[in-house]
Parts: C-alpha cells; sequence; structure tokens
C-alpha cells in the first residue's frame, strides 16, 4: 500500500528532474547565443566603421576625380589657345618678313630711280650744298611723289604694328605655357593622390569582405543555436505537457486527502512559473521568422516618466547590409539621468540577471494572459528585485542614465511595447 502511494511521487519527482534537465540545456545554449551574439555586435560595428571609411574614401574620390576633369578641360582649352596663339605669332612673323621685304624693295626702287634720273642735278649744286648728307636729304624729297612718300610711312606702320603684335604673341605663348606647365603638375600631383586613394579604398574594400564573411559565419552559427534553442523549448514544452498530464492524476488521487486543495493550488502556481518562454530574442535580428502579434488590452503606465523614443518596433531597411531587418523592442532615452524604470503592470519576476550579454542587464516580467514584458539595457537592477517575487505596477524594477530598450511578447509573439501605454 505504501509502495503505490510512493509510485506516482516517485514519477512526478522524474518528470521533474526531466525538465530540468532540459532547462540545464536550454541555458547553456543560451550562454553560447549571448557569446555568439557578442562576436557578431562586434563585427557589425567593425563593418559600420569599415563602410563609412569606404564611404569618405569614395566622397573624396569622387571630389579628386571631378577636380581633375577641371583641370583636364581647363589644360585643352588652354593648348588650343597656345596652338592658335602660336599660329598667330607664326603668321605674324610671315607677315612681317612680307612687309620688310616690301619696304626694301621700295626703297631699292626709289633710290635706283633718284641715282638715274637726277645725278646731274647733284652734281650741279654740289658746290653750294654744305654736306653731302643735305644734298641727299633736300634732293630726295624733291624728286620722290606723294604716292612714293606715303607708300614709305605706311610700310614704317604696317611693320611697326606687325613687330608690336608680335611682342604681345610671344609675351601670350610664355604666359600660356607657364599656366599649362602649372596646371600639368597640378593634374600629376592630383592624379598621384588619386591612385593612393584608390589603393586605400581597395585595401578597406578587402577588409570590409572579409568582415562580411566573419558576420555570414556569425549568423549561420547564431541561426543554428536559434533552432536548437527553439527545439529544446518545444520539446520543455511538450514535457511540461506530460508533467501537467501526471500532476492531473495525481491530482485525482489526492481529492481524497484533506490537503489535496492546498497542494494542487501549489503545483499550478509552480507550473505558472515554470511555462515562462525566456527566449529573449536579440535587438535588431532579421524579419525571417518573426511572430507578431497584438495587444488589446487597457493602457497603462509607460516605463519611463520622461522620455523620447530613438528607435522604433518593427520592420526597417539597414543601409549598411542592405536588407530589412526586423526590430522588437523600442528604445526609449530618459530625459534624465538615473531614472527609475517601472513595471508596466502586475507580475511575477521571472528573470532578473545582471551582464547578460548584449542586453547587459535584464529583468523579465510576466504577467496575466501569456503576456511579458522585457526591460533591458539597465544600468541597475533594483536591489529588491528577485525571481519569482510578485510585484504591483509602478515598481521600480531598476534605472537607467541613457537609454532603456523595452520589448513586449504575448503567447510567444512580439507586440509593439507602445501599444501598452500609448
Amino acid at each position: 500500500m505504501r509502495l503505490l502511494f510512493l509510485l506516482p511521487l516517485i514519477a512526478f519527482q522524474i518528470s521533474n528532474a526531466s525538465v530540468s534537465n532540459i532547462e540545464k540545456k536550454i541555458d547553456n545554449n543560451k550562454k553560447i547565443l549571448e557569446k555568439n551574439s557578442q562576436h557578431k555586435k562586434q563585427t557589425e560595428y567593425q563593418i559600420r566603421k569599415l563602410s563609412n571609411e569606404i564611404r569618405t574614401q569614395t566622397n573624396s574620390l569622387k571630389k579628386l576625380e571631378k577636380k581633375m576633369s577641371v583641370i583636364s578641360r581647363i589644360i585643352v582649352q588652354q593648348k588650343d589657345k597656345l596652338e592658335k596663339t602660336k599660329n598667330e605669332l607664326s603668321h605674324l612673323e610671315v607677315k612681317a618678313e612680307e612687309l620688310k621685304k616690301e619696304k626694301a624693295r621700295k626703297e631699292e626702287r626709289i633710290i635706283n630711280l633718284i641715282t638715274e634720273d637726277f645725278s646731274w642735278a647733284f652734281a650741279l649744286n654740289l658746290a653750294s650744298k654744305k654736306s653731302l648728307n643735305e644734298l641727299i636729304d633736300a634732293e630726295l624729297y624733291q624728286v620722290l611723289s606723294e604716292n612714293s612718300k606715303d607708300e614709305i610711312i605706311q610700310l614704317n606702320k604696317e611693320y611697326l604694328q606687325v613687330s608690336q603684335d608680335k611682342v604681345k604673341n610671344e609675351k601670350a605663348i610664355d604666359k600660356l605655357q607657364q599656366f599649362i606647365a602649372i596646371e600639368t603638375k597640378r593634374k600629376k600631383n592630383l592624379s598621384n593622390l588619386q591612385a593612393k586613394q584608390e589603393n586605400a579604398i581597395a585595401s578597406l574594400q578587402k577588409k570590409h569582405t572579409a568582415y562580411q564573411y566573419e558576420l555570414k559565419k556569425s549568423i549561420k552559427k547564431q541561426q543554428s543555436l536559434s533552432n536548437l534553442l527553439g527545439k529544446l523549448n518545444i520539446l520543455k514544452k511538450e514535457e511540461i505537457a506530460k508533467q501537467k498530464e501526471r500532476e492531473r492524476k495525481l491530482a485525482l488521487e489526492k481529492r481524497k486527502r484533506e490537503q489535496e486543495m492546498a497542494k494542487s493550488s501549489a503545483s499550478s502556481q509552480k507550473r505558472f512559473a515554470n511555462n515562462i518562454d525566456l527566449d529573449v530574442r536579440m535587438i535588431g535580428s532579421s524579419t525571417a521568422g518573426v511572430k507578431i502579434g497584438h495587444y488589446r488590452g487597457s493602457k497603462t503606465i509607460a516605463p519611463l516618466k520622461s522620455y523620447t523614443i530613438t528607435k522604433k518596433f518593427g520592420k526597417y531597411y539597414d543601409p549598411v547590409y542592405k536588407i530589412k531587418l526586423f526590430n522588437e523592442s523600442v528604445v526609449m532615452k530618459s530625459k534624465q539621468p538615473k531614472a527609475k524604470v517601472f513595471s508596466v503592470l502586475n507580475g511575477k519576476v521571472v528573470y532578473a540577471k545582471k551582464d547578460s550579454g548584449m542586453l547587459e542587464n535584464v529583468v523579465i516580467v510576466q504577467h496575466k494572459n501569456g503576456l511579458h514584458t522585457i526591460y533591458s539595457h539597465l544600468d541597475q537592477i533594483s536591489p529588491t528585485i528577485k525571481v519569482g517575487k510578485w510585484i504591483q505596477k509602478g515598481y521600480v524594477v531598476g534605472r537607467v542614465d541613457d537609454s532603456l530598450t523595452f520589448q513586449a511578447t504575448k503567447n510567444s509573439a512580439h507586440i509593439n511595447p507602445q501599444d501598452l501605454f500609448n
């Protein structure tokens, strides 16, 4: 008879041991998952840093290429101008040579005319002139016709103008050549700088590719661990269901005893505590497989008194990875230092841990109707917060100096935390 009484108790202890072993496996895998998440966070930071450097270098390179394009265009324009000026100078040199020859021909013709037709006049008047030079000047201007004098004067003017234009063009050519030399040197310097920047970008892109490879490995590892954790959670639920069935049968037998109601109530409360889902998803996880629910209960208080929302719940586009992500929480920036963080509803503390990986200090409160609220990135956890403690709405669970990450789930589905108090 006594043996029959002990059998249900032994079965109950064995079932508890089975659940305990599964919970240990879950805790161990969660620790590995948190460690892997931290590595993923560091890798993401490095990728963002490298992406910013690549973006900065690329923008600088674009500006440099734009400058080089402008300089190249200026050099081409100045070279065209130089070529045109050189052609003009060549033309002026030819024209000057022609004018010089034409002037020489006309002067020679006039001199020949004077020599042939008026040589006798020079001899007759030679004795009365003061000098040979005066004789030549006097007779020259007497004999020359007005047309001849005008031709000589015009030739002199044209030759002078051509000479001045030549000097002007030579100066312009010298100036253009100096300008082209300066711009060519500047272009060469920019070209060297461009080569250095291209090498820097290539090096950064190589590092970026390496970090992306590491990130992919980290994500795959995390997904594998998440899947394993999910399987263990499912197994845990199955085991708890079996335990409930065994306890139900035990309860039927215990109803014959005077204390069966109290034991049944205690057992029910224990089952309520064991039924918590501690799988807190990492903030910013992928949209794939995220289950979303809705909160339709009464509005309550916010976890902070004075705050601004810096990151909202839901889908967003990550510019670094070029993919859609899902944020399962809201980030609330406190307007006051050391701000108190309040429980938004009555409930039971089912998880309270300091230095919980990426989530830092975390408190999880279980409420009725399958609702859980998660308060992470706390700077302090209230010393009165203990696992298993029942707390009222407005109870201080901790403090934050800067930002609180607030998350809510209902029946294992994520809900928008702002729906609770907005």
